[in-house]
């Protein structure tokens, strides 16, 4: 037990120094330099009791609710923005010249309508979309910019969708979050589902906690036999999975057809998977591997981050904060 509070304490001193993220509004029109992303969402986050529905408004809660929500958000991403960066206002409503800011959104009446929104913005006789998986400690905000983010920096030509698990949004509820990855495994097959009998063709990426999320997703789906859905899914990406690997190995081979491409974005730098092996008194998580064989046949490909520098400090967001490694993926089309 003592080992487990001093495990924490260091973690918070990593983790929760800097302000978290939230919602600054600041209506349309969008100025000249100014980009807009567009991200849709799908949540079990409860709303709260109170205050505007709209979901620029509010920020839909740690709380769990087995009923998802759909909705989607307009956010303008600044002239002066860097690369893997996200520009939170420091305070107030932000400068549309610095930060990144919400400028739209709503929340859909039910599923169909939803569905109906996501065709307007397809590509002509293109049904592809991406699918964003978040991690462990993210709120509402911080999971809707980090996918704008993602998409803006990776240029990505289709629709994006973020799924907004209900992790508590705090250093403390790593417990909390993983007994909400459990609950919240019915909800992404849900959103899965409608997208393939919608005819989508789904590239899905988790980052780290949201890999257990996406494994334990596919393997129910596999298992209860929804392999139309699973054959939906053409692209698999795992970044720095907060996972066992000799679990990760057991939920591969429960699920067919497995997505290909299927890729694990690893890095031995990565100080957060340190601590969470630790924690289980395992030597690494499987987003720290060194030794791919020991994962046996997996149709997996493997794609090492450990020695591109920048990004996050904790190392365990390179794959979309450090610019070399976006500037590389980009090249290999992930999430394309």
């Amino acid at each position: 037990m003592t080992r487990f509070f001093i495990a924490l304490i260091l973690f918070v001193g990593v983790t929760g120094c800097a302000p978290r993220g939230n919602f600054s509004y600041l209506p349309l029109p969008v100025l000249q330099g100014e980009e807009l992303q567009r991200v849709y969402v799908a949540t079990n986050r409860a709303a709260y009791r109170y205050g505007n529905i709209e979901l620029v408004r509010q920020q839909f809660g740690d709380r769990r609710d087995p009923v998802l929500r759909f909705g989607r958000i307009d956010i303008s991403v600044p002239p002066a923005h860097a690369i893997g960066q996200i520009e939170w206002p420091s305070r107030g409503s932000g400068d549309p010249s610095q930060h990144f800011l919400t400028r739209d959104g709503r929340v859909f009446e039910t599923e169909s309508e939803f569905h109906t929104a996501l065709r307007s913005d397809a590509m002509a006789h293109s049904r592809e979309i991406i699918v964003f998986v978040h991690g462990y400690n993210v709120n509402n905000a911080e999971a809707l910019y980090r996918l704008a983010q993602i998409a803006h920096d990776f240029e990505a030509p289709v629709p994006v969708l973020a799924y907004s698990w209900a992790s508590a949004g705090e250093p403390r509820g790593y417990v909390y979050d993983r007994d909400s990855v459990i609950f919240s495994r019915d909800g992404l097959e849900e959103v899965l589902t409608g997208l393939a009998q919608q005819n989508w063709k789904v590239t899905l990426i988790a980052h780290s906690m949201g890999s257990q999320l996406v494994m334990e997703t596919l393997r129910q789906m596999s298992i209860s036999g929804n392999r139309k859905t699973l054959r939906k899914i053409h692209g698999l990406a795992l970044i720095s999975p907060d996972i066992d690997e000799d679990v990760f190995v057991q939920q591969a081979r429960r699920i067919h057809p497995i997505p290909q491409p299927f890729l694990l974005l690893v890095s031995t730098r990565d100080k957060a998977l340190g601590l969470s092996a630790w924690l289980s008194g395992r030597p690494q998580r499987l987003g720290s591997i060194q030794n791919a064989d020991r994962l046996g046949e997996m149709p997996v490909q493997v794609i090492d981050l450990s020695d591109i520098s920048g990004g996050d400090r904790v190392g365990h967001s390179t794959a979309f904060t450090a610019p070399t490694a976006i500037s590389m993926l980009r090249e290999m089309q992930l999430g394309r």
